[in-house]
């Protein structure tokens, strides 16, 4: 939503009501939940079709890893011509790719389909979040995104849920073909976009190497990086070792993460509106208060009653899925419109990073000392970190 100079700025209500953005929201919706099913669920039909424990987390690295290759050059390509054909190339990846996957030969052939479905993820997050930022007004920007974090853990809670009943029920085929058919809609809704576009009086210019390198000159930008690679890590583990932690006392842990959703979509916009009116660095120290705090109160599970385990869940909820909004307004606030997508596509690679630094570690050091005090060396560690972040953020906000 663009105002004219002078005009005053519309409310977030109408912000978010733009037709635009409701189409941007939905077709994420089913997006995101594909992501988190090829994560989830296409490993399971790897097994299905022969594949060892070892093929299994094979492919998913594949995936991963081409993801953030990819998004060196599908950043840029949103930049150079235009938010709308990144979503549209990253849709309809999406899209054909379950059909691929479905069809492969076999694992070899399903391991290459694995890096084009890549390009899907590569291409459609980054140009996601610079579209909604696009959209809204500065005074906006932070709730704008916060809106559009809850899509995440709706997309957590509805994705696998229903991709997994369609398999039990109806078998692998359905699954694909459902899961092909909803990036389909996502795919038509981006076709629609008003927005996005290319304009064409202007002479596109191509993003060099050197553009990228210019990104880390911004101490903005480099601290809210390094916040988001913080959360991160902390976000990985929670989501990677949560649930066969909780396991020897909780009859089903995976409520943990229904509160973990719950806190992070309710607080995103929370956070996102405050960081709006009081900067996003003010945010940091609540930020990391909450993922450290709830990641170290885990080594109490074996004395404290089950509600400090949801205490827990929603405290990391906040700290991360709430967080994130937070630091990606950060990153759009330091960097040129003509930059946007560049330096988003490098967040979400911090993202990416960020999991499989703290998946290594944290399996490393429990197996030697036990997840509990792992879990509290962590939150501990977090927490002085953000220390290290408010340091590097310094008390003026630049500008690349």
């Amino acid at each position: 939503m663009k105002c004219e100079e002078g005009a005053p700025t519309p409310g977030l209500r109408a912000v978010l009501l733009q037709p635009d953005m409701v189409r941007v929201f939905l077709a994420s919706l089913f997006i995101l939940s594909q992501v988190l099913v090829s994560f989830s669920l296409v490993p399971l039909y790897i097994q299905y079709r022969g594949g060892d424990t070892f093929t299994v987390g094979l492919h998913t690295t594949i995936f991963a890893v081409s993801a953030v290759i990819l998004r060196f050059y599908f950043g840029p390509l949103a930049d150079v011509h235009g938010r709308r054909l990144a979503l549209a190339v990253g849709a309809f990846a999406f899209a054909s790719a379950n059909i691929l996957l479905l069809y492969a030969p076999n694992l070899t052939v399903m391991a290459l389909v694995r890096v084009y479905q890549a390009i899907g993820m590569a291409s459609y997050l980054s140009s996601a979040s610079s579209l909604v930022a696009d959209l809204a007004p500065e005074e906006h920007r932070g709730s704008a995104i916060g809106a559009y974090r809850v899509i995440m853990p709706i997309a957590s809670l509805l994705g696998p849920f229903t991709g997994n009943n369609l398999i039990n029920r109806y078998g692998f085929t359905t699954f694909f073909l459902v899961m092909a058919a909803l990036s389909t809609i996502s795919f038509v809704l981006v076709l629609s976009l008003r927005s996005g576009r290319r304009d064409p009086v202007i002479t596109p210019v191509r993003v060099r190497p050197s553009d990228i390198a210019a990104l880390f000159t911004v101490r903005d930008l480099r601290a809210a990086y390094t916040a988001i690679l913080g959360i991160s890590i902390g976000g990985g583990i929670v989501n990677t070792f949560v649930t066969t932690y909780g396991n020897p006392w909780f009859f089903n842990p995976a409520v943990y993460f229904v509160a973990y959703a719950v806190s992070g979509a309710i607080t995103a916009v929370v956070l996102g509106r405050l960081s709006d009116r009081h900067g996003r660095a003010t945010m940091i120290l609540p930020i990391f208060f909450s993922i450290g705090a709830g990641l170290a109160i885990l080594f109490l599970i074996d004395y404290a009653p089950w509600p400090v385990f949801l205490l827990s869940a929603a405290l990391t909820g906040i700290g991360f899925n709430a967080g994130l909004s937070v630091f990606i307004a950060w990153v759009v606030d330091s960097t040129r419109r003509d930059l946007r997508a560049t330096a988003l596509s490098l967040q979400e690679s911090w993202i990416d990073g960020g999991f499989a630094v703290g998946i290594f570690l944290f399996g490393t050091l429990s197996a030697q000392f036990s997840m509990a005090p792992v879990f509290l060396g962590t939150g501990l560690v977090l927490l002085a970190s953000s220390g290290i972040v408010c340091i590097m953020a310094g008390r003026q906000e630049g500008r690349l």
